[in-house]
C-alpha cells in the first residue's frame, strides 16, 4: 500500500511538471490575420527566446516588406506575459472556430511553440474565442506595445480627459461658451506602463497658435467639466498651472489644485500657456496643454 501511494505521488508530480512545462516553457508565439476583403495578411511574432517582438504585413503575390523588429522586452516582462496569457486561458482554446454565412470578414491562425519541440495551433474564420482574446489583449499590449489580438479596455492605451470650454461676455446680451478657441493637446503622461515625458510645451503651443481665436478685447474664463468623463476610475487630483508664453515659460503660477469635481470656472489671461494635470491614486497621470496666445500680441 505504501509503495502504491509513493507511485501515485511520483506520477502526479511528473504529470504536474509536464503540464507546467507545456503551459509555461513557450519559445515562440505567431499570430496571423487575413482580411478577406483585400487579402492583406498581418503576422505578429513574439520570440520568447530572444525576447523580441516582430511583425510583417503583405498581400499575397505583391511586394513584401519583410519582418520588422518592433520591440525588445525583459525576462521579467516575459514572465508576466506568460503567466497572464495562461491565466486568461489562451492555451485552453479550441483548435478551430468557424462561422458560415459571412461573405467578407477575416481569418486568423495562432501557433504556440514549446521548448520541448511541440506546438499548439488554433485557427478561425469569422469567429474566435472573443472573451479569451479580450482577456489576453492587455498582456500582449504590455509586452509588445501594440494592439495584437482582442479588444483592449477603454482608455487602456490613451488616458482620459475632461471637457473644457472658454466662456466670455461678448456684449451685454451675449454670453459665449466655446471649446474651439484653442487647440488642446496631450503632453506628458505615465499611463499603464507607458509614458511620454519631457514634452516641449512652448513649442507644442507655438505650433498650434494659428488655430487660436482669442480676441484682446474680451476677458475669458476656463470652464472645466467632468460630466462627459466616462473612464471608470476617477482622477484623485487636478492641478492647473499658468505660464508666460515664452520659451522659458516664466512666471509659473498654480491657479487651481483640488480633487474630483463636477464643474469649475477659472479666470485666465491672454498670451499665456496653461497646463492641467490629472493625477490618479496608482501614480499614473496625464497632462494637457493649450495657450491663450493672440498672434498679433506675441
Amino acid at each position: 500500500m505504501k509503495k502504491l501511494f509513493i507511485f501515485i505521488i511520483l506520477f502526479l508530480s511528473f504529470f504536474l511538471v509536464s503540464c507546467n512545462k507545456k503551459r509555461y516553457d513557450i519559445d515562440k508565439i505567431t499570430y496571423t490575420t487575413i482580411d478577406y476583403n483585400g487579402g492583406f495578411n498581418s503576422t505578429y511574432i513574439i520570440d520568447l527566446v530572444e525576447n523580441e517582438y516582430s511583425r510583417w504585413g503583405y498581400v499575397p503575390g505583391e511586394c513584401e516588406d519583410g519582418v520588422k523588429t518592433i520591440k525588445s522586452f525583459t525576462d521579467e516582462e516575459k514572465e508576466e506575459f506568460i503567466k497572464g496569457i495562461n491565466k486568461a486561458g489562451l492555451l485552453s482554446i479550441k483548435e478551430e472556430y468557424k462561422k458560415s454565412g459571412v461573405i467578407d470578414g477575416g481569418g486568423w491562425q495562432l501557433t504556440i511553440e514549446f521548448s520541448e519541440g511541440t506546438k499548439f495551433e488554433s485557427k478561425g474564420s469569422n469567429n474566435s474565442p472573443r472573451k479569451v482574446f479580450d482577456k489576453c489583449s492587455t498582456y500582449f499590449y504590455d509586452l509588445c506595445g501594440e494592439k495584437i489580438l482582442g479588444t483592449l479596455p477603454a482608455y487602456y492605451v490613451s488616458p482620459p480627459n475632461i471637457w473644457i470650454s472658454f466662456d466670455y461676455q461678448k456684449d451685454e446680451k451675449t454670453h459665449v461658451s466655446d471649446n474651439g478657441l484653442s487647440r488642446l493637446v496631450m503632453g506628458n503622461y505615465k499611463w499603464n506602463k507607458n509614458s511620454s515625458l519631457d514634452n516641449d510645451y512652448y513649442q507644442m503651443n507655438l505650433d498650434n497658435i494659428e488655430y487660436n481665436q482669442f480676441e484682446s478685447q474680451y476677458d475669458y474664463e476656463l470652464v472645466l467639466f467632468t460630466g462627459n468623463y466616462d473612464y471608470d476610475v476617477k482622477f484623485d487630483k487636478i492641478i492647473v498651472k499658468e505660464y508666460d508664453f515664452n520659451k522659458e515659460m516664466t512666471n509659473e503660477k498654480e491657479i487651481y489644485n483640488d480633487s474630483w469635481f463636477k464643474q469649475v470656472s477659472l479666470n485666465i489671461s491672454l498670451n499665456k500657456i496653461y497646463v492641467y494635470k490629472l493625477v490618479y491614486k496608482n501614480g499614473d497621470y496625464v497632462e494637457y496643454t493649450f495657450s491663450t496666445g493672440v498672434n498679433n500680441d506675441l
